[in-house]
């Protein structure tokens, strides 16, 4: 699924879009990765559910229904927004590069995709000009996840920033820029018409 800085500035986005002024946004957008401090499965924290058909995807839907009485708050709408992203990249990324591999091949390209991750970082915060806003951490009643790990989430994205210049000069080897950020723009349109729809999260 996509990385801390691509979540952040798809989070960033759509607040400016939004016209959502609140760090708790920011944060709701990055949270279901912090499953990697509490060391709990990821199919926890972002929902992850099984068709009859064997598809695996997060199930967004699933988190709205859950919390429909918080939706309009602003991490629990940041939240939601993260899972529909991963479902976005899944199908048009994730799948597409690697789900067809062979068992050895996948191996190999997991450990491309990631160094990828890491080089984009810089070109993404670069090309999208965002900056880091400090978030505050304050008790969050989501049962899939522990609030009080989020401060290390934090810190990552922290280091994220700082260090963003350190390899965004390197060579991609397995995604292509330009496809990144056209799947990361067709995320935020497709996240702006979901919250178009009338009474959508109140």
């Amino acid at each position: 699924m996509g990385s801390r800085v691509m979540h952040y500035c798809i989070t960033a986005l759509l607040a400016k879009e939004l016209e959502i002024d609140d760090d708790q946004f920011l944060l709701g957008g990055i949270a279901p990765d912090v499953h990697k401090h509490m060391k709990t499965p990821k199919t926890i924290s972002h929902f992850v559910r099984t068709t009859n058909e064997g598809k695996i995807f997060a199930d967004y839907f699933g988190f709205h229904h859950k919390y429909q009485h918080s939706m309009n708050k602003p991490f629990y709408l940041g939240y939601f927004y993260h899972l529909m992203s991963d479902v976005i990249w899944v199908e048009e990324m994730y799948n597409k590069k690697i789900k067809g591999l062979t068992q050895s091949e996948i191996k190999e390209a997991h450990l491309k995709y990631y160094r990828d991750f890491w080089r984009l970082n810089g070109k993404l915060i670069d090309y999208y000009s965002i900056e880091y806003r400090p978030m505050e951490v304050t008790p969050i009643e989501v049962e899939e996840i522990d609030y009080r790990y989020l401060p290390e989430l934090i810190k990552d994205l922290e280091v994220d920033f700082e260090l963003k210049d350190e390899a965004k000069e390197q060579e991609l080897e397995i995604l292509e820029f330009e496809e990144v950020v056209e799947i990361m723009d067709r995320t935020v349109r497709d996240c702006l018409a979901i919250s178009k729809r009338k009474n959508a999260f109140t």
